[in-house]
């Protein structure tokens, strides 16, 4: 067991370690690639060294290139929003009249929320979409729909 043997188990080690504490993918193929060296290592000894290192290379990049992909698409879990970014395209009622630079107010499950739009005017009655939420600001558009009043 030479250096070489030493520091590949360290390479496997330290990626073992990244991969566990930031838990996103990032160096889980580096350990791959350290072990694979390892092997060669033990049948190579520290001669060659060379190839031990193509050895890692190529098995890291083999990783990153098939196995992340494959892997990413199973384990990625569709981000739902939450708070007041779930309010967004949400349909909710005008209480008070709202015009292109004056905010005016809409109410969506019982709590009134300040309200601008960018293009036309909303009166109270009227049904709009919420397109975007800053701070506590909502900004909307006009439903068109059935529920929209004439």
């Amino acid at each position: 067991m030479g250096f070489m043997f030493w520091g590949w188990i360290i390479i496997l080690i330290v990626s073992v370690i990244i991969e566990i504490a930031t838990n996103d993918l990032t160096s889980i193929w580096f350990a791959a690639g350290a072990f694979g060296a390892i092997i060669s290592n033990l049948f190579l000894h520290d001669t060659l060294i060379y190839v031990q290192i193509i050895v890692f290379a190529i098995i890291s990049i083999a990783f990153i290139l098939i196995v992340k992909p494959i892997i990413k698409k199973r384990i990625n879990v569709p981000v739902v929003a939450t708070n007041v970014d779930a309010m967004i395209g949400q349909k909710v009622l005008v209480v008070e009249k709202i015009e292109e630079g004056l905010p005016g107010a809409v109410k969506s499950e019982g709590i009134e929320w300040t309200a601008v739009t960018d293009k036309e005017t909303c009166l109270p009655g009227d049904f709009v979409i919420i397109k975007k939420v800053v701070g506590n600001t909502l900004t909307v558009e006009k439903f068109i729909g059935k529920e929209e009043k004439e």
